[in-house]
């Protein structure tokens, strides 16, 4: 037996001097005029205190004894707007590195419970910049807003850069955002690896139970990266883009005036996230150092408040139709990319016309057997394979096998096993199916097999069959696909590792604050704080002290004490063993229908192996949770030893 021994509180006096000192800092450093808080918060002063009056009033949080809600707000709008460091904020603000780790964690939590009211679907009238202009209207008057996407700058753990570095030369998330003709998201969809081509993001959007929407007669502009499909439209391929009426760069012809139009009126999707990113510093370029789901989330609380900016009014950070330059001056390197990305493509449009090279199944299984070798000795291959990978692969096809290709060739053709093995990773996450490592095959039922392929015909080769070269795909491509596994929409709920403790009354009352040197908050607040993550970077502030627990005092006698821990270890024991026997008990009540499913025998048989179960119950269990393709095993050997 224990007894609990409840510690007396120790209660702090008033801190006027410091509370003073902080209350001074927020009137001259912060919201002193409009340009100071401009320049600390990223928000003019009417904006902010509508906004910290707005959060309180739906009951998202509070003051509490030493921190009030535009302290609260002010140190998270000052880390996202300057991409700053806890510890620094927290020197600024005359706080410890773990209450503004807190509060940020708090007022996240809480700006994304707003996102349904200022995230909405837009109106489905035409748009007051199209009508009436004879530029678009009539031909876009259906033309509800624009989509695109954007690279933010991500931190990911080593061996996670591979499925996150694709268009920059670090490792980036793939944002996508619908924007209307006021710079307002509409839609937002964040988290997805740099990896990931646009459109299989727009598809992962459309699929989403809360995803994107498009209403019937209405369409986005996009660009050519989506492609063209019902409710998206795209300018045309191979035609000049970023063109001017008048001057050095005239349109010529119809298509070309088409994507005049269409990039003028797309612009605005750009100047959204150019507004975004000159607002939010933490997502101009800048080294994130939150836990990754943390960084997803604060994509998307920024465009949550740059859309509450904007409903108060415009200001510096919204960049002007008239100063904005569609189509900035591009790097050398970005280029070289665009060059090497034409090259391939010309290479795809050359074997899609039948002038390409014709890829036997052994040419493939050599090619990929070849670079998974490369793989397994050690080769980094994070950012794909080099040229001179591709080029000593085509080398030894030619040497050994007598074929001439390319290592441009090799690389176009190992884009489409790399396709192949996302789907195959997609098929194996399907409800119901099971996947067996040996034979590296997708078992699906009967039932769900069929309706599956009625609707994905050419699922049918990667399901209930061995799948070919699949350990060499998963050597190549195992940790450089995008799986979209941390995205997240702008309905779900931000800051869900926050953790809530209800303790306000009590601590409250005894006005205690937490033990921080040079200042804290009390613990009579909603403390919430981030859990370890990972699969990210760790915070830059210092992790909360654990609960302390009570201390438990021994009963003078400890035979009495040691008496009382056994019985309460028999006691469990007995309550498992107890437990394992009622679940062993009987056999599966559907074994029976389960077993007449089964196809390929006569019902006599299955007959006999039924009542060979009812007399086994623990093999009956075993072989009700078996796969259709080992219950045929089982059967099938059965008859063979005793019919």
């Amino acid at each position: 037996m224990v007894l609990n021994k409840k510690r007396k509180r120790i209660t702090y006096g008033p801190m006027e001097e410091r509370d003073k000192t902080r209350i001074d800092y927020l009137n001259s450093k912060i919201y002193k005029d409009d340009i100071t808080c401009t320049k600390m918060l990223r928000l003019k002063r009417v904006p902010f205190f509508r906004l910290c009056q707005v959060l309180p009033e739906r009951s998202l949080f509070r003051d509490t004894l030493h921190v009030c809600v535009e302290e609260q707000v002010a140190m998270f709008l000052n880390t996202v707007g300057h991409n700053l460091k806890n510890r620094l904020v927290g020197t600024n603000f005359t706080r410890s590195g773990e209450t503004v780790s807190r509060y940020f964690g708090l007022v996240l939590h809480a700006i994304g419970q707003l996102s349904n009211e200022l995230i909405r679907p837009p109106s489905l009238e035409t748009p007051s910049k199209i009508v009436g202009n004879p530029r678009w209207d009539p031909y876009f008057k259906d033309c509800i807003g624009a989509i695109d996407g954007t690279h933010i700058r991500a931190s990911v753990s080593k061996s996670m850069e591979a499925a996150f570095r694709g268009r920059k030369s670090f490792p980036t998330q793939n944002v996508m955002a619908a924007v209307d003709f006021d710079l307002k998201f509409t839609y937002l969809l964040a988290g997805w690896e740099g990896i990931a081509h646009d459109a299989v993001v727009l598809a992962d959007a459309l699929e989403r139970p809360n995803g994107l929407r498009v209403p019937e007669g209405k369409f986005y502009l996009v660009d050519a990266g989506y492609g063209a499909k019902f409710g998206f439209m795209p300018p045309f391929r191979g035609v000049r883009y970023h063109l001017n009426e008048w001057g050095n760069n005239p349109v010529q012809n119809a298509e070309e005036l088409f994507n005049l139009r269409h990039s003028s009126l797309r612009v605005t999707v750009e100047r959204a996230f150019g507004s975004l990113k000159r607002r939010f510093k933490i997502l101009d370029d800048a080294t994130p150092f939150f836990p990754f789901s943390v960084q997803v989330d604060i994509v998307i609380a920024c465009a949550i408040l740059h859309n509450w900016a904007l409903s108060q009014g415009t200001d510096r950070f919204i960049l002007p139709e008239t100063n904005w330059t569609p189509n900035p001056r591009r790097t050398a390197r970005q280029l070289a990319n665009d060059h090497r990305m034409d090259l391939d493509q010309q290479a795809d449009n050359l074997g899609a016309n039948g002038g390409g090279l014709v890829w036997s199944s052994a040419m493939s299984s050599y090619m990929l057997q070849h670079l998974a070798q490369i793989v397994s000795s050690g080769t980094k291959t994070s950012t794909g394979f080099k040229q001179v990978h591709l080029n000593g692969c085509a080398r030894a096809l030619k040497e050994n096998m007598g074929y001439h290709v390319t290592g441009t060739q090799v690389g176009n053709h190992l884009r489409k096993w790399k396709k192949t093995y996302g789907k195959i990773q997609k098929l194996k996450n399907l409800s119901g199916a099971l996947w067996d490592e040996e034979t590296c095959t997708i078992s699906l039922e009967r039932e769900h097999y069929l309706a599956h392929i009625r609707i994905h015909r050419d699922d049918a080769k990667y399901l209930n069959c061995p799948i070919e070269h699949y350990h060499e795909m998963a050597t190549i491509f195992g940790n450089s696909l995008a799986t979209g596994a941390y995205a997240k929409g702008a309905s779900d709920p931000l800051a869900s590792e926050v953790t809530a403790t209800a303790n306000a009354p009590q601590e409250a009352k005894d006005g205690a604050e937490t033990n921080e040197q040079g200042g804290g908050s009390p613990l009579g607040a909603d403390e919430m704080t981030f859990s370890a993550n990972t699969n990210g970077a760790g915070s830059s502030g210092t992790k909360p002290p654990p609960a302390k627990k009570h201390k438990i005092a021994a009963v003078e006698d400890s035979n009495i004490a040691m008496v009382s821990i056994m019985s309460e270890g028999l006691g469990n024991l007995a309550a498992a063993i107890e437990k394992v026997v009622k679940e062993d008990d009987g056999i599966p009540a559907g074994l029976y229908d389960d077993m007449m499913s089964i196809p390929g025998f006569d019902e006599a048989h299955l007959d006999h192996y039924y009542a060979y179960l009812c007399e086994h119950p623990s093999l009956a269990r075993c072989f009700y949770n078996m796969r259709l393709s080992s219950k045929m095993v089982w059967v099938a050997r059965y008859i063979k030893e005793h019919l």
